[in-house]
C-alpha cells in the first residue's frame, strides 16, 4: 500500500509541475496574446481565394509579418471577397504596396504576399484597405487566355491561306517558278561552266606562284632587303651625320672658291672687253679718216 508520505510527495510533484506549465503557458502564449497587432483589409474583386485559410501566413518580400484573421464576402458586392489580415504593430507598410495571393509549394494552399512600396510614399494607416495585386493563378490564366487568342488568330490565318482560292494561286505560282527554272536552265549551266573555267585558271595562277616561290628568287630578295636593313640598323647614325656635315662644309668652301674665281675672271673679261672696245673705236676712226682722205696712206708710205 502507498503510504501517506508517498502520496504527499506525489501531490507536491504534481503541483510543482502544474505551476511550471502554467507559468510557461503564461509567458509564451501570453506574450503572443498581449502582442499588439495592426489590422488591414484586402478586397479581391472577382477573384477566387480557394486555398487561402484563416491563420495563413502574410509575408512581405518573403518575411513573415502576420497572418490571415478572417475571410468574408463583401456585403455590398457579393462578387468581392474581403480578407482581414493582422501584422506586427509598427510594421512599415506604404500606400503603394500590393497584396497578391501566392501558392505555397504544391499543396494548393495560398498565402498573402505583400510587394512593392517606395520610400517616397506615405505610410498606410491601420484598418484601411491594401490594394489587391494580381494573383499567380490569375496571371497564368491571363497569359493562357492571350495565348489561346493568338493560337485562334494563327489557325484562322492558316485556314485563310489554305482555302481553295489560295491553293489555286499557290499552284499557279509554283508552275510559273518551274517554267522560269526550265527557261533559264541553259543560262545557269553556262554560269556554272564559266565558274569552273575561272576556278581552273585560278588554280593555274596559284601553281605558277608556287613555282616562283620554290625558285628561291623571292627568298633572295627578302634576304637582301633584310641584310640592307640590318646594315642600316647597325650603322652609327651619329657618325654618318658627322661625315655628312663635314662633306657639306667642304662643299660650301669649294663653292666659295669657285665664286671668288668667277668674280676675278669676270673682272679680267670686263677689262679685255673695254680694251677691245677702245681698239674698235680707233679702227673705226682710222677707217673713217681713210675713207675721207685716201691720201693719208700715201703720206704714210712717203714717211717710211
Amino acid at each position: 500500500m502507498v503510504s501517506k508520505a508517498q502520496k504527499l510527495r506525489l501531490g507536491i510533484f504534481i503541483v510543482v509541475i502544474s505551476v511550471v506549465l502554467i507559468i510557461f503557458l503564461v509567458l509564451v502564449a501570453g506574450s503572443k496574446i498581449m502582442q499588439k497587432r495592426d489590422t488591414y483589409y484586402i478586397k479581391y474583386e472577382h477573384v477566387s481565394v480557394t486555398g487561402l485559410q484563416i491563420g495563413g501566413p502574410v509575408k512581405y518580400h518573403g518575411i513573415n509579418i502576420g497572418r490571415v484573421e478572417d475571410i468574408k464576402i463583401d456585403q455590398e458586392n457579393v462578387a468581392n471577397i474581403i480578407v482581414v489580415i493582422s501584422v506586427k504593430s509598427g510594421t512599415p507598410l506604404k500606400e503603394d504596396i500590393k497584396a497578391s495571393l501566392i501558392p505555397i509549394g504544391i499543396t494548393g494552399l495560398l498565402q498573402v504576399e505583400l510587394t512593392g512600396g517606395s520610400n517616397e510614399a506615405e505610410f498606410i494607416k491601420p484598418k484601411t484597405y491594401i490594394t489587391a495585386g494580381v494573383s499567380t493563378f490569375d496571371s497564368i490564366s491571363g497569359k493562357a487566355e492571350v495565348l489561346t487568342k493568338k493560337m485562334e488568330i494563327l489557325l484562322n490565318n492558316l485556314g485563310e491561306i489554305t482555302n481553295e482560292e489560295n491553293q489555286l494561286k499557290l499552284s499557279n505560282i509554283l508552275s510559273n517558278v518551274d517554267s522560269i527554272i526550265n527557261k533559264n536552265q541553259q543560262q545557269a549551266s553556262d554560269i556554272v561552266s564559266n565558274l569552273d573555267r575561272s576556278m581552273a585558271e585560278l588554280a593555274e595562277i596559284i601553281k605558277e606562284l608556287n613555282a616562283i616561290l620554290r625558285t628561291g628568287k623571292v627568298q633572295n630578295v627578302i634576304s637582301n632587303a633584310e641584310r640592307i636593313s640590318g646594315d642600316i640598323a647597325e650603322a652609327d647614325i651619329k657618325t654618318l651625320l658627322n661625315e655628312l656635315d663635314k662633306t657639306i662644309k667642304k662643299t660650301n668652301v669649294t663653292l666659295a672658291h669657285i665664286d671668288a674665281t668667277h668674280m676675278e675672271s669676270r673682272q679680267d673679261i670686263i677689262d679685255t672687253i673695254e680694251i677691245l672696245k677702245e681698239t674698235l673705236e680707233y679702227l673705226n676712226e682710222f677707217s673713217r679718216q681713210i675713207s675721207e682722205d685716201p691720201s693719208l696712206l700715201l703720206r704714210a708710205k712717203k714717211r717710211q
